[in-house]
């Protein structure tokens, strides 16, 4: 049987774009896969590309919105979920009154238009005092979405009914502010939904579990909130323990919410540190039950790697499940690709195929834009499970999506049961959504 066939992503969860002033361990990252005739022999590949590509994997899907693409203006996108039939649900912000923007849900139909039968004409407004853009979302497995999003300066969480109206029997009329004395969260975070319909939020250095009906659950943490290391994307493992981190530093944390000081070195992943803006996704294979953890960010080399300092790129690295990094894969463990042709690109989310294929998606463009704002792309690459690029993915396995001279970036990737690859992100036309074909 191949491997194919027998691999499972558990869970992926995505943060928003803000850009990391993380460097990297040179040393580490003179041992990862990269190099100018990577570079080379993808751009020799584009010249010998027919003129009209018919169907090809990473192609735009015609059949979703207008040319595969699909903006909503005055909206934004921080995350995204898939609903069971393929819809597909944003948590960010959407117009209200007088010009100002507040926290809201968007739910769009498989073809692109926003759903009717969700909210009021596809959009749902969050209530609450002081709130800030819905940073977090998922979807249960009755339908029900949950998001969480800051409001009257606490971490909130928010659950509604798949109308889109708000669930009466979880917290107070379907929110649950959360409290607790001495920690603190972000802007941004994660959720994730153990077997049991229990909800693991996490934000900045705390997390917190609910139980289904919104109340803390006691068994976590002090009182059902925990301080962490850090991180703002959260996946469970198979034993049911919690993988919390940024993709650059992963810390483990046991059922009760205490850490896990066997995982990694004390519980941190023995890494080194990057921009692991990525997050990461959990893949187990079902017969030898073996766990690996993907994480994705991006690379700014400096003048003694192969690159010149102004070049930036994709970074994948895998860890095995005790926190250590899996040297098969890549090179010892990493692989850096970047953009042909490109000044600067970042991965912000990841996903995995069926098939064991790695799908990454972020920004790319011709200038730095992370110093001086300008026109930016979508950015797409995937990768075959060992870590190399899959040439037969787009431009030599590169996909590049210009909204003419909006600067614009993808911060979530998801994978469709039909394979099709969403990404979602923002564009200068608001929230933007872009689908791709897998094969």
């Amino acid at each position: 049987m191949k491997l194919t066939s027998r691999l499972t992503a558990l869970s992926l969860t995505s943060i928003s774009h803000p850009l990391s002033n993380r460097v990297f361990n040179e040393h580490f990252m003179n041992s990862v896969s990269f190099s100018k005739r990577l570079a080379l022999l993808v751009c020799v590949g584009l010249s010998a590309l027919p003129t009209l590509l018919m169907a090809q994997a990473g192609s735009l899907d015609p059949t979703f919105g207008t040319n595969g693409i699909v903006t909503t203006a005055n909206t934004g996108a921080n995350a995204a979920a898939l609903q069971s039939d393929s819809k597909i649900v944003v948590a960010g912000s959407i117009p209200a009154s007088q010009n100002f923007q507040q926290p809201g849900l968007l739910r769009y139909n498989t073809n692109g238009t926003l759903d009717p039968n969700f909210g009021a004409g596809g959009e749902v407004m969050i209530a609450g005092n002081n709130a800030g853009p819905a940073f977090a979302v998922a979807v249960q497995t009755d339908g029900k979405i949950l998001a969480a999003a800051p409001a009257n300066f606490r971490l909130t969480v928010f659950r509604f009914n798949t109308n889109g109206s708000p669930d009466s029997t979880f917290g107070n009329n379907g929110a649950v502010a959360i409290e607790a004395a001495g920690l603190f969260f972000s802007a941004s975070g994660g959720i994730a939904l153990q077997p049991d319909a229990k909800i693991l939020v996490v934000s900045g250095r705390f997390a917190a579990r609910l139980l289904p009906n919104g109340q803390l659950d006691s068994t976590f943490g002090s009182n059902g909130a925990a301080a962490t290391v850090g991180g703002d994307s959260v996946a469970l493992l198979p034993n049911g323990e919690i993988l919390i981190g940024d993709g650059s530093v992963m810390s483990l944390y046991k059922t009760n919410g205490s850490l896990d000081t066997k995982f990694g070195v004390h519980g941190q992943s023995a890494g080194f540190a990057f921009n692991g803006a990525g997050g990461f996704v959990i893949s187990t294979d079902t017969i030898t039950n073996v766990t690996k953890i993907i994480t994705a960010g991006g690379l700014i080399t400096s003048p003694s790697l192969t690159f010149a300092q102004s070049i930036s790129g994709f970074l994948l690295v895998r860890y095995s499940s005790d926190g250590t990094v899996d040297n098969s894969f890549g090179s010892r463990g990493g692989v850096a690709t970047p953009f042909p042709g490109n000044i600067f690109s970042q991965a912000f989310s990841v996903a995995l195929q069926t098939n064991g294929q790695i799908v990454v998606a972020g920004q790319t463009a011709l200038t730095d834009v992370s110093a001086v704002p300008g026109p930016s792309d979508f950015g797409l690459a995937r990768y075959n499970a060992n870590g190399r690029i899959d040439p037969t993915f787009g431009n030599g396995g590169f996909v590049s999506t210009p909204f003419g001279s909006s600067e614009a970036f993808a911060n979530t990737v998801l994978i469709q049961t039909d394979g099709k690859i969403v990404a979602v992100g923002n564009s200068n036309n608001g929230t933007t959504i872009a689908r791709y074909l897998a094969n």
